[in-house]
C-alpha cells in the first residue's frame, strides 16, 4: 500500500511539474511589421494613446535595431507629443520626424 501511494504521489507531482513547464507566461514581442503598422496608424491619426503607451513601455531587447527605433520615438515623444489633439498624437513636426523613422524602418525590413 505504501509503494502505491508513493508512486501515485510521484506521478501526480510529475504531472503537475510537466504542466507547469509546458504552460509559460505569455510574452508580448513586437516585430518590425508591428512597429511599422503602429507608425502608419500614428501618421494617419488612427492610433490610440493606449497603442502608443504599450509601444513606449516595452523594451525591445530581442531586436537591437527596433530598440534604437523605439528610443528615437521616445525622444520625439518627449518633444512633440500632443495627446489626442485633432485625432493625432503628435504635433506636425513630430509626425514629420516619425515619418522619417518609418521610412528608415521600412527600408531596413
Amino acid at each position: 500500500m505504501f509503494i502505491i501511494t508513493l508512486l501515485l504521489t510521484l506521478l501526480i507531482f510529475g504531472g503537475v511539474l510537466l504542466v507547469l513547464m509546458w504552460v509559460r507566461t505569455p510574452r508580448y514581442r513586437l516585430s518590425r511589421s508591428n512597429v511599422i503598422a503602429l507608425l502608419h496608424l500614428v501618421l494617419e491619426g488612427k492610433a490610440t494613446e493606449h497603442d502608443w503607451r504599450l509601444f513606449s513601455a516595452l523594451p525591445l531587447r530581442h531586436d537591437p535595431f527596433l530598440e534604437k527605433i523605439r528610443e528615437r520615438c521616445m525622444d520625439i515623444e518627449e518633444r512633440e507629443y500632443a495627446g489626442k489633439n485633432g485625432g493625432y498624437l503628435f504635433s506636425q513636426r513630430g509626425l514629420s520626424e516619425l515619418e522619417v523613422v518609418l521610412y528608415e524602418l521600412e527600408g531596413a525590413a
